[in-house]
């Protein structure tokens, strides 16, 4: 019994032991791997789960044609016209540029044929060409004029006279300044065409110094639209002779500039203290057009007995109604 024992069991127990440890490592080494691929599984996972979440766009291909425009958003409709409302202006709606066809005309520095100086007399407002009620609200500048004022005329287009009155200048005398006057009206027309007039004297004999004009429509209903006016450059002025020069030998030689509003040729006439007319004639202005500046120079004959005082007057009369657009003078003494 002992020897089948011991031949059945032949090993000894160190033996034993030494073969349970071999049994145990291949055991062992099998859990490791387990847990290595159990590891590599849960590390795939993580990695395809995080591919999976991102939130990056994907990658779009623009054309190169394609690659500096600006998508908009598409026009809306509108529900009772049918038409097409364009979308409302943003940041990035492209800016459109308009640029002339031709180039654009470069500021040349012309220098004036000639200089002629500020208008001696001018109303500031209203303007040229506004519309206006009763009263009229007349503001200008200008002078001197004998005792310190001037005269304003409101005249339509058949030549009546429908308001007229006097307004002193707020100045020392014998100089220019400011006036102001209302100018009370009444027209049978709801509107009628009109022309504000206003007159300066000289101090010497009270005979008319300067006259200038402005176009304006008169309203008997309705509301007026009043325009400002500049005090610009005088309109007519005499270079030749000057204020108080003596001229002797039945002929002056008259000159100057201006521009006229019509193709009518300026009248020129010499006028004593007394209202009589001792000389007078015609000269057409040497414009390039109609409301351009020119110059006119024309040789008067006059005829007196004894040296007197006189006034050369030049003036543009309107071609369609009675009536002066402007009058400019010098006072000068006249001999035989």
């Amino acid at each position: 019994m002992n020897e089948m024992t011991t031949r059945s069991n032949p090993r000894s127990p160190g033996q034993s032991a030494f073969l349970t440890r071999e049994v145990a490592i291949p055991s062992t080494l099998t859990g490791h791997s387990r847990s290595v691929k159990y590891l590599l599984l849960i590390l795939i996972a993580l990695v395809l789960t995080s591919c999976t979440s991102s939130t990056d766009p994907p990658m779009t291909i623009i054309a190169p044609d394609q690659a500096g425009s600006t998508h908009l958003a598409p026009a809306a409709v509108d529900p009772i016209d049918g038409e097409s409302i364009p979308p409302p202006l943003t940041e990035a709606t492209p800016a459109i540029i308009i640029e002339p066809s031709f180039p654009a005309p470069t500021a040349t520095s012309i220098p004036p044929s000639v200089g002629v100086p500020l208008e001696e007399l001018s109303i500031l407002s209203p303007g040229p060409g506004s519309m206006v009620n009763s009263p009229i609200q007349v503001k200008g500048y200008g002078g001197p004029s004998l005792n310190n004022r001037v005269q304003v005329r409101l005249i339509v287009e058949d030549g009546r006279l429908l308001s007229e009155g006097y307004s002193f200048l707020y100045s020392f005398p014998g100089r220019p300044g400011l006036f102001y006057i209302k100018m009370p009206f009444e027209s049978q027309l709801v509107a009628e065409r009109a022309w504000l007039e206003v007159r300066s004297f000289e101090d010497y004999f009270g005979m008319l110094r300067h006259l200038m004009t402005v176009e304006v429509t008169i309203l008997s209903t309705g509301s007026g639209r009043i325009y400002p006016a500049i005090h610009g450059a005088e309109k007519l002025t005499i270079f030749q002779p000057r204020e108080e020069n003596v001229i002797a030998g039945g002929s002056v030689l008259i000159q100057g500039a201006g521009w006229v509003d019509q193709d009518v040729p300026l009248r020129i006439e010499i006028i004593n203290r007394a209202g009589d007319v001792l000389g007078s004639g015609q000269v057409e202005l040497d414009a390039p057009a109609v409301g351009q500046l020119g110059t006119f120079s024309v040789e008067i004959t006059y005829q007196t007995s004894q040296q007197q005082w006189a006034r050369i007057g030049v003036y543009e009369l309107h071609d369609e109604v009675p009536g002066l657009v402007h009058y400019t003078s010098v006072g000068v003494w006249l001999g035989p």
